[in-house]
């Protein structure tokens, strides 16, 4: 079913749910510059650390992202969606509440296992909404909003 055969206002709410997720995963993901100094003062990190932290994240996706393209197209983008989502926040609640470096680390790693398959299965799940009308513009309001979450994080 291609997005001309379904109602535009659907297509256009989820679009705006997919871009809102996309926003909270660049803020996470960005999350680490901000308060660089506040872990070096507060709980001793090192710089290797700090950068170990923004580091972890793209360990996995050198090769899980081929792996998570095939789960996109075997279980669907609703699907994997939820369950990287979920990954996601398990992953953030980690690293947000953990008190020393190895569990911080381990939360940034389980953050980026969910990640990068969570940004393929929302780009599928715009084609899949937007496809003949719309589509690029789709992909890039949902890529422009989720670049405003990792601007938030800065700021």
């Amino acid at each position: 079913m291609t997005g001309s055969t379904r109602g535009w206002g659907i297509a256009w709410l989820m679009l705006a749910f997919v871009s809102l997720a996309t926003y909270g995963n660049y803020y996470v993901y960005d999350s680490i510059g901000p308060v660089a100094d506040l872990l070096q003062q507060q709980r001793g990190f090192s710089d290797s650390q700090i950068g170990m932290l923004n580091a972890i994240y793209s360990l996995p996706n050198i090769v899980l992202l081929l792996i998570g393209g095939m789960l996109v197209d075997r279980f669907g983008a609703a699907r994997m969606m939820f369950f990287t989502s979920a990954i996601c926040l398990a992953g953030t609640a980690l690293t947000a509440f953990s008190m020393d470096y190895w569990n911080m680390a381990a939360g940034r790693l389980l953050f980026g296992i969910g990640a990068e398959t969570f940004n393929i299965a929302t780009l599928t799940a715009i084609v899949k909404y937007f496809a003949g009308r719309n589509l690029a513009f789709a992909m890039g309001a949902s890529i422009a909003i989720g670049r405003a979450g990792a601007y938030s994080a800065d700021m």
